[in-house]
């Protein structure tokens, strides 16, 4: 469904909200787990916020936090839920669900190579990172492609989205850089913009970033602090 003539495409990223293993220190990876009840404020702030812009579509991870954010904004927008499993978040395998002291003591080498970001790192049953990109940024295109001249929300995790930023930005896969490293929030929104001219002329312009604002009346209670790249999920 096309919102404009000019090939401008309008995504806004969205990470989903707090979800169980965010609040207890689990690794989230492929697990189901779902939002905690601060995971549902957030995610009904969002759809309020996003209903503003009148997106064209809705898409989501189909992984049950994610659904879970997302569903109420395809409510409030008026779109039925698009599912995506490319925009899943990583798979670390024997690592999916277990808490951060019990990684590390059932698996101590793998988990300090994790900690470290080694790129070449792969758990037992889990994925790569080239895996990751390139799932994900396939799913991107797909979207981009499908939804040329609209304005899409999309539901991602923290790993996932850092993959599809990495894309955007021309970086390529993040076993190939090690200076950046991005992590959004819990229902943050980050408003990108892509253009295609032609084939020669295919570009990306990021608007905002992990923009939370519109969480501000969100009735906060900490959270448990975990390793940043363990907070991904």
């Amino acid at each position: 469904m096309n919102a404009g003539s000019d090939g401008r495409t309008v995504l806004f990223f969205v990470r989903h909200g707090e979800s169980d293993s965010n609040f207890h220190g689990r690794i989230g990876g492929h697990s189901p787990v779902a939002l905690t009840a601060r995971g549902h404020r957030q995610a009904a702030l969002t759809a309020r916020a996003l209903a503003a812009v009148r997106p064209t579509a809705v898409v989501s991870s189909d992984l049950v936090r994610a659904t879970q954010t997302a569903a109420p904004i395809a409510e409030a927008t008026g779109h039925t839920l698009e599912l995506e499993p490319g925009l899943r978040e990583r798979s670390l395998g024997v690592f999916d669900g277990l808490d951060f002291a019990e990684a590390e003591r059932r698996h101590p080498e793998t988990w300090k190579r994790l900690m470290a970001r080694d790129s070449e790192v792969v758990p037992e049953g889990g994925e790569s990172t080239d895996d990751v990109y390139a799932r994900v940024s396939a799913a991107i295109d797909r979207l981009t492609e499908r939804h040329t001249g609209g304005r899409i929300v999309v539901v991602s995790h923290g790993l996932a989205l850092f993959h599809a930023f990495s894309h955007v930005c021309g970086l390529g896969s993040p076993s190939g850089h090690k200076r950046v490293f991005v992590l959004v929030d819990n229902c943050s929104i980050t408003q990108l913009e892509h253009r295609r001219a032609d084939d020669r002329d295919d570009r990306w312009r990021i608007v905002r970033m992990n923009d939370v604002g519109h969480l501000r009346d969100l009735d906060e209670s900490p959270p448990v602090v975990a390793p940043p790249h363990a907070q991904a999920g």
